[in-house]
């Protein structure tokens, strides 16, 4: 005699009915919560983006159809949260593979209309389109906060060729002309792009105008004199940028002479890096003079600049009199010498507010360079 079949309950059943046809009737109606959440257990991870962005807030649900489409992923660099995670990478992945002569310009208008709610960040590995970045902001309005753009090509293989890496003078015009009026955006990062003089020049004509970014990438390009004499002008007593990148680029004393002139006087900037330029020992000379007494400045780093004694003598100066400098990093500056690493050292002791000190490959006395490493860790020491 054969066993009685168990049958499941009917209100698992009409779960079942309501994730199934949801598409065509999309709602939850007086469910209570707990019968809201099985069905989101089940739903299809195919469903129109327009239809459930609105509806379903369910975490699991969008990490079910975030691990679905890409590996690896965490959400900690979308606010933590998988729905935003989602709407990020999927515009990130609509923009990178936008081609003109295949895609239909309206879909992806609509698509980032759509999106603007759940965006926040969009980091763009690549543009081969070269479109005009001015649609982003037209579509999203309020969003994005954050915005990440790479002019490189991804997997091209045996078909590389350099002419399509890097932002073309048009590419910045456009993004100067977005930015002018842009008053959302507080992060931009246009790091890797092949930046010259002129197309940082073009890029500065719409910064200038802009209120909105705080936080400034443009490290890794070929920046030099005339380049940072227009970025210069961005920091000025209206200046609200605080981080400034430009790190790796090819700024000589002249370059650094346009920043020492609004350094003397500006009041946001928290951090800036100019690592691995080429303002020499005179470049960094007037670069420290003009910090002395700078009132925000928190974070400097001037390494492998090719500083010498003069400019680890402003340098010195610069450590005993500034109170608001916290990290300094003057590593690979191997003209200070063991005298200019003493001076340093002195400096060092008699600062307040230095918990950072990288003096590495500076031709300093190891001596010097153990006293500096144990004043600065003592230092942490008493301020935890």
């Amino acid at each position: 005699m054969n066993a009685p079949r168990s049958l499941p309950a009917l209100k698992d059943l009409c779960v079942q009915v309501v994730a199934l046809n949801f598409e065509e009737n999309p709602t939850f109606g007086p469910l209570p919560e707990k019968y809201i959440r099985k069905i989101t257990n089940i739903l299809a991870l195919d469903l129109p983006l327009e239809l459930v962005g609105s509806l379903i807030n369910d975490e699991d649900y969008w990490k079910r159809r975030c691990n679905a489409r890409w590996k690896s992923l965490e959400p900690l660099a979308h606010g933590n949260s998988y729905k935003q995670m989602y709407f990020e990478r999927n515009l990130q992945d609509a923009i990178e593979q936008y081609t003109p002569s295949m895609t239909s310009e309206n879909d992806l208008r609509r698509l980032m209309t759509y999106s603007r709610r759940f965006v926040q960040t969009l980091n763009l590995r690549q543009l081969p389109s070269h479109m005009d970045l001015g649609i982003i902001f037209d579509c999203m309005v309020s969003s994005p906060s954050s915005l990440s753009v790479h002019y490189n090509l991804q997997n091209v293989g045996m078909e590389y060729d350099r002419s399509l890496f890097g932002m073309k003078l048009a590419d910045c015009r456009n993004l100067a002309k977005a930015l002018e009026s842009n008053e959302t955006l507080t992060y931009l990062d246009v790091s890797n792009n092949g930046l010259d003089d002129d197309k940082v020049r073009m890029l500065a004509s719409g910064l200038v105008e802009n209120m909105s970014i705080t936080h400034l990438n443009i490290s890794h390009n070929k920046v030099a004199d005339r380049g940072m004499r227009a970025l210069a002008k961005l920091l000025d007593m209206r200046s609200v940028i605080s981080v400034l990148e430009l790190q790796d680029n090819q700024i000589h004393t002249e370059g650094a002479k346009s920043l020492a002139r609004v350094l003397k006087t500006n009041q946001a900037l928290t951090s800036l890096n100019l690592r691995l330029n080429r303002m020499g020992d005179e470049g960094c000379k007037v670069v420290c003079d003009a910090l002395k007494t700078n009132p925000s400045l928190g974070s400097l780093n001037l390494a492998a600049n090719s500083a010498g004694k003069n400019a680890v003598s402003a340098l010195a100066a610069m450590v005993r009199l500034n109170k608001t400098l916290t990290q300094l990093d003057v590593s690979c500056n191997s003209g200070f010498g063991p005298d200019g690493c003493e001076q340093l050292r002195r400096a060092v002791e008699n600062n307040s507010s230095l918990m950072l000190c990288d003096m590495r490959q500076c031709s300093a006395n190891p001596n010097d360079a153990f006293t500096v490493s144990a004043i600065v860790v003592w230092k942490q020491g008493v301020n935890t």
